[in-house]
Order: structure tokens, then C-alpha cells, then sequence
């Protein structure tokens, strides 16, 4: 039956029409954006999940920021504490040789100043964003933090966010510090019962001194033998004083401070071979007072360098390790955010093949569509044509 109210056949085809626009419409949207959901309401689940993927991401690149200027600060403190390490030997070296006899100990001081300059500056340049961890002020009230956190890792464990961090205890890097405390004294070698001490040292001298002349007229065993065995009996005594004096003494304690202006309790023997215990710093190293008749500071300087490169090997250590871990955490980084760009892409992305034969389709579709809806249409003229006759 045929109505003119009611025409179901262009209904139909106006209903498959829309439908046809509406998933046109949906195909070009995925077509333009490369996305088969781009809102909450083209798949809510997988739409939630990508958002917090592509948040996590955006974190996660905050975290590559602070670790890569974090990483730059160790960097630029290890390489730092190298460089003092370098000069250190340097200074070692012209320090053994002012102990050589003849050695101008006046010009060597010259070359150890400079060098102990450069050893300011590189602690001092050795920063980032004007603060340097080699060179620290820890006095009360400067607001001082020793902890310095490097931002290592995002993670996000049952919808919980968690940030960890690297920690590098200044403490146990810096080479200056404001901050100092003097170191106390220790006890010298004895020489309460020094006349003992001469007394031997003279029959060792004398001893010595008749050995050699019999070394070299050797046609005289009797002299030979009795100037080996006074020679052997003061040599023993002295020995012995020495080594009880020397027990005996005690180093005192350290200061407090940087590596290089740190007191160290140290010991240096005199000529004698009688310790002698002393409070030094690197910075302060000064050999123009050490006469060629008592070398121990100058010995005893050559100690505290010795620890000062000791420390800053251990420092540098530490640094190496936390210059491995930043770099292992760049690299964890940068694999996690590829992965979670993966998982959003295998959620979200559209199948750019499948959309392209798709909307071919639902072209031809909206074409027929059209066609139909337009025959329907039609249909109400052909009922005219029974009246006109």
C-alpha cells in the first residue's frame, strides 16, 4: 500500500544515509588525526590508559632533564677532582726533591704556590649554575645543605607516582671548606735522655768513620775486626733508642674541612730518624723554614699530600660509580619512554591501510545511499500519474 503521509522506503534509506555519514564522518576523523581514538568516547578504557601513558611520558622527559644537569654536575665534579689529583703529583714530586742536599728550596716554594693556585681554581671553577661542590662554605647559618639529590627515576607502581633520587654527600667530595677546625697536637719522639741518643750516635759516627778506614787498609784484620764489631754494637744501640723514642710518640688527631685545607695529624722523622708529629694542610705547604739539618716537615708534608691524593682517589670513585648509574638511567629512560610510546601507539594510533579501504567504502556507500534515498523519494510522484487521467 501506497501513502502519501508515510513514505517508509525514504525513511529507511534517510536512516542508512545517516548512519553512512556518521561513520564517514568517524573514518575521515581517523584519517586526519591517525588516531581511531582520539576522546574518552572512541574507547574510554584504552583512551584513560593512553593518557596516563602520554603523562607518564611527559614526566618521565622532566626526569631525563634533571638527571642529564644532575649527571652534568658530577661530571664536572669528577673531572674536577682529576685534575687536583693531577696536581697533587706535581706538588709530590717537587717536595721529594727539596729534600735532595743543594736543592733551592726558595725557587721550589715558587712552583708549589702556583701550583697550590691551581688547585684553588680548579675547585672553584669546577661548577654548575654558579655553585661548585669542590669549594663549600659549611659555616652554621649559610644554609648549608650536604645532601646534594639528583633526580634518577619516574615510576608508577598501582596508580601511585614515585620519584627516586641519587644522593651525593659533598662531605666526602669537597676539596675547600670555609668551615675548618684545627687539629690537635700529638707528642714528638722523646729526647729526654738525648746524651744516651749522642753518646750512641757518636760511637756510630766514630765507628763508622774507622770501618771505612779499615775498609780501605784492609791488610790489618785485627783493626778490621774491632772496628766492625764497635761499629755493629753502636749502630744496634742507637737503632734501639730511636725505634723506643719513636714508639713512644703519638700523631695527635685531624681537623676538619676540605681535603686540601684539612689538618692532618702526620708524622716526619728528623735527620736523627726521631719522629716529629705535625698538624698540615696542603694549602699550606711552606718548605723555605726546613733547614738541610732537619727535613721532617718537609717529610711530613709529603705525608699529607700522600692522604689528600688518597681522599681524592676515594671521592672520584664514588663519582665514577654515580656517573655509571646516571648513565645506566639515561639509557632505562630512554628504552621506557620508546616502550610506553609503543603501548600508546598499539592502544590509539588507527590502522592507516584498513581506514583508507574503509573510507572508500563508506564513500560508495554514501553515493548508493544518496541514489536510494532519491528513488524513495520519487516514488511519491509516480502516484500522481493515476489522477491525470
Amino acid at each position: 500500500m501506497s501513502s502519501l503521509l508515510t513514505n517508509t522506503s525514504a525513511l529507511t534509506a534517510l536512516q542508512t544515509l545517516k548512519s553512512t555519514n556518521q561513520s564517514l564522518e568517524q573514518s575521515n576523523e581517523r584519517v586526519s588525526t591517525g588516531l581511531s581514538i582520539n576522546t574518552a568516547k572512541d574507547g574510554a578504557a584504552y583512551w584513560s590508559i593512553a593518557t596516563s601513558l602520554r603523562s607518564d611520558n611527559n614526566s618521565i622527559g622532566a626526569v631525563k632533564q634533571g638527571l642529564g644537569l644532575g649527571g652534568n654536575s658530577v661530571n664536572i665534579a669528577y673531572q674536577g677532582l682529576n685534575q687536583a689529583n693531577d696536581i697533587l703529583k706535581s706538588i709530590q714530586g717537587k717536595l721529594n726533591l727539596s729534600l735532595s742536599p743543594g736543592t733551592d728550596k726558595f725557587k721550589t716554594q715558587t712552583e708549589i704556590n702556583s701550583l697550590l693556585t691551581q688547585l684553588k681554581q680548579v675547585a672553584t671553577g669546577a661548577s654548575q649554575g654558579g655553585e661548585s661542590w669542590l669549594s663549600i662554605d659549611s659555616t652554621s647559618g649559610s644554609g648549608y645543605q650536604n645532601i646534594r639529590k639528583i633526580v634518577s627515576s619516574f615510576t608508577r607502581v598501582q596508580g601511585n607516582i614515585q620519584v627516586d633520587n641519587l644522593e651525593v654527600d659533598l662531605n666526602t667530595v669537597k676539596l675547600y671548606d670555609k668551615n675548618t677546625t684545627a687539629g690537635t697536637s700529638g707528642t714528638d719522639a722523646s729526647q729526654t735522655s738525648l746524651a744516651t741518643y749522642q753518646t750512641a750516635k757518636s760511637s756510630y759516627d766514630a765507628a763508622a768513620t774507622t770501618y771505612k778506614t779499615s775498609a780501605q787498609t784492609a791488610g790489618d784484620l785485627t783493626t778490621w775486626t774491632n772496628a766492625t764489631n764497635t761499629y755493629n754494637t753502636a749502630k744496634s744501640t742507637f737503632d734501639t733508642a730511636v725505634e723506643t723514642a719513636n714508639k713512644a710518640a703519638t700523631k695527635g688527631a685531624d681537623g676538619k674541612g676540605g681535603i686540601l685545607n684539612t689538618q692532618y695529624a702526620v708524622f716526619g722523622t728528623d735527620e736523627n730518624g726521631f719522629r716529629k708529629q705535625y698538624q698540615l694542610a696542603v694549602k699550606d705547604i711552606d718548605i723555605t723554614t726546613s733547614q738541610n739539618t732537619d727535613l721532617s716537615k718537609i717529610r711530613a708534608f709529603i705525608q699529607v699530600v700522600d692522604r689528600a691524593q688518597k681522599s681524592i682517589q676515594d671521592s672520584a670513585s664514588v663519582l665514577g660509580s654515580m656517573q655509571l648509574q646516571v648513565e645506566s638511567q639515561k639509557n632505562f629512560i630512554d628504552a621506557l619512554t620508546k616502550a610506553n610510546t609503543t603501548s600508546i601507539g598499539t592502544l590509539v594510533d588507527a590502522d592507516m591501510e584498513e581506514e583508507s579501504t574503509r573510507l572508500k567504502a563508506l564513500q560508495t556507500q554514501q553515493q548508493l545511499g544518496i541514489q536510494a534515498l532519491t528513488i524513495a523519494n520519487q516514488s511519491t510522484q509516480s502516484i500522481l500519474s493515476l489522477f491525470r487521467s
